[in-house]
């Protein structure tokens, strides 16, 4: 008989069998999952791989290029250390034939200095300036522009006529000798009004020629009132009395003089026998005069606008007048009035009246406008300014010369403590010496440095001096005296002119009278 299964049993019994039933989709489903794990892993692998592979090769590629790189710069510090070696060696070269130079022109202007003593310093001055009679009326004048044609471009020379104490004299001259002549004594006498020429110009019209004539004659005018500039070396020696047509070439030659040269000149040219400080006073009276002259130049410049248009009016009305009376009335005459009234009845187309004509032409004559000369003056006296503030220019050059000098010694003072110290670092020349015979040379530097030091500051002094003593206040007074002469020479052409006019009118009344006559 069999047993019986009780309930709980049962339900174990079940549990096995469907656990028996779900074995194989269990262990199916946990392959499946193993699978994927596995197939996982691997591309993890395989990316990794790659991964590490692609490091590697960057790593090579890297490696290499640091390795170029230091082939490179081993290669470039290679050629710079070259380069430098022969760029020192260069330098030290070039130091070396600089020094030599140095040293040479050096030994020069000692030379020069030796032979020229503050006694024999600018012989040509003393013999000129201070044997010339300061009382003798110059006369001079410039004047026949005369165009030539030269192997590169036209040009024009200026026929120069005068008398000083020392007697006569004649030249021709081109614009451009004007020009480096001015330039010259510009160089020579710092801080020192130099009178002014026009405007260098390519139109070579009759009008700029005319005008370039009446100013390089104000120019002349100017420099024989300035006695020291016009008995100069290079202005009464060579501008006005040298035979030699190319006078550039004898002004190219002139040596160079230095600070001590410049500073004897000035002392012979103004008999200074004591320098003086400069003062509180000059500078006051030199920012004065330098204040209004910067004013004044923007009235003048109105001035000449204004003096441009009456002067063109001049000419212009002049050119009617002649038209007028000396052509078309002829024609007028001739068209209307001969066919009633006999030949020598009529006034301006009468054969014997040719003195209207004549006169008729005079009138008109360009060179004879008269108020160009009011031009002239505002022009004239524009360029003074400017010529006069270049003064103060050149003294300036005078202080950053001594600047300069000060510098130089405050260098060799330097490499002076540097030897001292025994750590000297000169190159050139001073290299191949002991650290005794640097300092030996070098202090007989030093020593001829602070000369040229003390030099310019006792020209610059000087000019100074002369500046506010003397330049300044004969300026002001030939500023005067040119104004009454040039309104004075315009008075007295206005005259002419008028008288002229008074001529022409005369002579047709006095044709008229005689035409009435029976």
């Amino acid at each position: 008989m069999s047993q019986e299964i009780s309930p709980k049993q049962q339900k174990i019994l079940q549990e096995e069998l469907q656990e028996q039933i779900n074995q194989p989709q269990i262990e199916a489903q946990n392959h499946e999952e193993q699978q994927l794990k596995e197939n996982i892993q691997e591309k993890v692998d395989n990316q990794e791989q790659q991964d590490k592979q692609i490091k590697a090769e960057q790593q090579v590629e890297q490696d290499i290029e640091e390795k170029n790189n230091k082939q490179k710069q081993q290669q470039t510090s290679s050629i710079q250390e070259s380069t430098i070696q022969k760029e020192t060696q260069q330098e030290n070269t070039q130091n070396e034939k600089k020094d030599q130079e140095n040293q040479v022109k050096d030994n020069e202007e000692k030379q020069v200095l030796n032979e020229k003593t503050p006694e024999t310093i600018s012989s040509n001055l003393d013999n000129l300036f201070l044997k010339a009679d300061h009382t003798f009326p110059i006369e001079i004048k410039v004047s026949d522009p005369i165009q030539k044609v030269g192997s590169i471009s036209n040009y024009v020379v200026y026929t120069i006529k005068g008398k000083d104490c020392f007697g006569q004299f004649e030249t021709q001259r081109r614009f451009n000798d004007f020009y480096m002549i001015r330039e010259l004594l510009l160089a020579k006498w710092p801080g020192q009004y130099i009178p002014p020429i026009p405007e260098k110009s390519v139109n070579a019209g009759s009008d700029i020629i005319l005008e370039r004539t009446r100013l390089l004659n104000i120019f002349c005018m100017k420099m024989m009132q300035i006695k020291h500039l016009y008995y100069s070396e290079e202005f009464y020696d060579i501008f006005l009395r040298s035979t030699n047509q190319e006078i550039s070439k004898q002004i190219a030659q002139i040596p160079k003089q230095n600070v001590f040269a410049y500073t004897e000149r000035y002392k012979q040219a103004f008999q200074i026998t004591e320098i003086k400080e400069i003062s509180p006073e000059m500078i006051k009276k030199m920012s004065g005069v330098q204040s209004f002259l910067k004013l004044s130049q923007n009235s003048l410049t109105k001035l000449l606008d204004q003096a441009k248009s009456i002067s063109q009016s001049r000419k212009q009305l002049k050119e009617m007048f002649f038209t007028i009376f000396g052509l078309n009335m002829i024609e007028y005459e001739k068209q209307t009035l001969q066919e009633v009234v006999p030949q020598n009845k009529l006034i301006f187309a009468n054969t014997a009246n040719t003195e209207i004509l004549e006169l008729a032409k005079k009138i008109r004559d360009p060179n004879n406008n008269s108020l160009d000369k009011i031009q002239d003056l505002i022009s004239t006296e524009q360029r003074d300014i400017e010529a006069f503030l270049q003064a103060f220019q050149t003294r300036d050059s005078v202080m950053q010369s001594k600047q300069k000098a000060e510098q130089k010694l405050s260098e060799e003072q330097s490499d002076l403590y540097k030897i001292m110290k025994g750590n000297s670092t000169m190159k050139g020349s001073f290299s191949k010496l002991s650290l005794e015979e640097q300092k030996q040379k070098l202090e007989l530097q030093l020593n001829e440095t602070q000369k040229e030091v003390d030099q310019y500051k006792l020209l610059f002094q000087l000019v100074t001096d002369v500046l506010t003593s003397y330049t300044i206040d004969k300026f002001k007074k030939d500023k005067h005296q040119a104004y009454n002469t040039i309104l004075a020479d315009l008075a007295q052409c206005e005259l002419q002119y008028l008288e002229i006019q008074q001529q022409f009118w005369s002579k047709i009344e006095q044709v008229i009278k005689q035409n009435q006559e029976p």
